[in-house]
């Protein structure tokens, strides 16, 4: 990416539009029932940390989720172990983020960002697995936890199909808020492709 004053004023317009709609649907229960875990928040952490400048710690994002989490629901809402493995895997995302900054275009970038989803469907699903007493501790209501999920309850195939979709396609819109911003400024766009520089 171009050493210049970088692309930012429509990426942060996102940025600044996701993280109110997280506030109001936290602090004020907006839940669509068809969109539950419709939510652009792994987009962020992986690929806002991709378009933001390398002067931007990887943790802004992150950290950002986590103070709209207190603001909206009190310190409970952040402290429960569900909780803090969400956090710790926008960080994860954020990071491996970082050290992609520059070295990945936007097919990379998309790969990446399916990648952490998968990755945090897995792992958020296992730890409710494990802590949901609901659950038995056994490979068959793992794979319960990972597919049907409870009775009562949507089947949790859905968050994964919700989660992909929205990370890509808000994905997409950083990585082509970026690239306009970029042309307007004749900067230095971000490729469809680029091969992984070693560094």
């Amino acid at each position: 990416m171009s050493s210049k004053r970088l692309s930012l004023l429509l990426p942060l317009v996102l940025v600044l539009a996701a993280a109110v709609f997280r506030y109001f649907k936290l602090g004020h229960g907006m839940v669509v029932p068809a969109l539950e875990n419709f939510a652009p928040w792994m987009a962020l952490a992986f690929t806002g940390t991709l378009v933001f400048s390398k002067r931007v710690p990887f943790l802004a994002l992150p950290l950002l989720l986590v103070a709209i989490d207190l603001a909206a629901t009190g310190l409970r809402g952040v402290m429960h172990k569900e909780a803090v493995a969400v956090y710790g895997l926008f960080a994860l995302a954020a990071w491996f983020a970082s050290r992609q900054r520059g070295r990945i275009g936007i097919v990379g970038g998309l790969l990446g960002v399916i990648g952490c989803s998968l990755a945090f469907y897995l792992v958020t699903n296992t730890v409710s697995w494990l802590t949901d007493p609901n659950y038995a501790k056994t490979f068959a209501a793992w794979t319960q936890a990972m597919t049907t999920g409870l009775p009562g309850l949507p089947p949790t195939i859905w968050f994964l199909r919700n989660s992909l979709l929205s990370d890509l396609a808000f994905s997409c819109l950083l990585l082509a808020a970026y690239n306009t911003e970029a042309s307007l400024r004749r900067e230095e766009r971000i490729p469809v492709l680029r091969a992984l520089a070693s560094h």
